[in-house]
């Protein structure tokens, strides 16, 4: 009998079994368990608020010193443009263009002959350009002043290259051209000054166009410079420059336009 009541007893008595409930229904022990889930949820807040705070600020640093640069280089642009001011910038657009490999003779280029001659002519017919005195004076520049008082010569520095590659080509037909050997444009002098000013203007204006290189044939390549490229809108140039042209007759020549050397203000105004 003893036995049989000893297995009749549950496992637990009341009291421990009430116990365990009430350990497992603690409001103590739940708080405290809130507490360590607020404290955890509470650091990554913080670690994701500085995270965040730090990225705001690399990215307030990184765009305020782009945008820094950019100023800086607007504000240097448009220094060098007043410390350099050309009249003919307004008439400078840009277009795209697109140059082929050289494939044989064009009007600029071959033998002698009166095509050639007539092309270079009409290319180069306005060479001497009439400039303002408030132009003069932005420029910071003198210059000769027109017999008739309206205005100042001058010339575009394109053109005087231009006329540099001219000399250059004839220079190789001395036989088809001589006129010009009675002077000095077939000097080594003048040569040494078309081919530097062509070295001053290339690198002052330089073409970062990248050309390709092609096989012409086994064991020889050649540079292909074929593809668009930005250009000056040559045309609108010219039109400019045709506006500007200081008119002279058959029979005279440039210094019979211009006030002489004696003459007051045949030098221009003077900032």
């Amino acid at each position: 009998m003893a036995l049989y009541e000893e297995e009749g007893k549950p496992f637990l008595t009341d009291d421990q079994g009430h116990d365990d409930v009430d350990h497992r229904d603690n409001p103590a022990t739940d708080n405290s368990q809130a507490r360590k889930l607020f404290r955890v949820h509470g650091l990554l807040s913080a670690f994701h608020l500085v995270f965040l705070s730090l990225n705001v600020f690399y990215l307030f640093k990184t765009t305020t010193s782009w945008d820094r640069d950019v100023v800086t280089a607007v504000r240097r642009t448009k220094q060098i443009d007043i410390e350099t001011f050309s009249p003919a910038r307004s008439a400078i657009e840009y277009a795209v263009r697109e140059f082929h490999y050289y494939g044989g003779p064009n009007p600029f280029t071959g033998p002698p002959r009166p095509e050639f001659d007539q092309a270079w002519s009409k290319l180069l017919r306005s060479s001497t350009s009439m400039l303002s005195e408030d132009e003069m004076r932005r420029m910071n520049k003198t210059s000769i002043m027109l017999q008739d008082g309206s205005g100042y010569i001058g010339y575009l520095e394109a053109i005087h290259m231009l006329h540099c590659v001219k000399r250059i080509y004839q220079l190789q037909h001395p036989e088809h051209y001589p006129e010009l050997q009675d002077g000095d444009a077939f000097t080594t002098h003048h040569l040494d000054h078309c081919l530097e000013i062509l070295r001053q203007g290339i690198m002052c204006n330089a073409d970062v166009t990248v050309n390709t290189y092609y096989w012409e044939k086994p064991g020889k390549i050649k540079g292909n410079r074929s593809g668009a490229r930005k250009c000056t809108d040559w045309d609108r140039l010219q039109e400019w420059s045709d506006q500007r042209t200081v008119v002279i007759s058959e029979e005279a020549k440039l210094v019979d336009v211009i006030a002489q050397k004696d003459e007051t203000g045949s030098v221009g105004p003077l900032t």
